[in-house]
């Protein structure tokens, strides 16, 4: 059963943090991409993919993900997510998205590295 997606923007200190709960599919395109350009606008130095854990992504989401992604680059930005299981884990590395990103276990791993 899909989740419909829900995606909240809140920053802390200097990390600004894009929060996925449900599933992520291309119905959520607009609002990823809504909630990445309110990020950007800010010009962020970190930004976080939280996913809730059990959000599941297809196709089409992963493409999100990897739009997303590949519009920082070459900006001072470092790219992090979090919430993904195992399985989405060696998806993003075998898309090649672990080599622009960071895919850490909570956001605490972020203020260590």
């Amino acid at each position: 059963m899909r989740r419909e997606c829900k995606i909240k923007v809140h920053k802390e200190t200097d990390l600004f943090t894009i929060e996925v709960v449900g599933d992520l599919t291309a119905s959520a395109e607009k609002a990823m991409d809504d909630a990445y350009k309110q990020v950007c606008d800010n010009n962020p130095k970190n930004i976080l993919l939280k996913f809730d854990g059990n959000s599941r992504i297809n196709s089409a989401g992963i493409a999100i993900v990897i739009n997303l992604v590949m519009q920082r680059q070459g900006k001072d930005c470092k790219i992090f997510i979090t919430g993904v299981s195992k399985h989405f884990r060696k998806i993003f590395e075998l898309v090649g998205l672990t080599k622009f990103t960071t895919i850490v276990d909570s956001e605490e791993e972020i203020e260590r590295l």
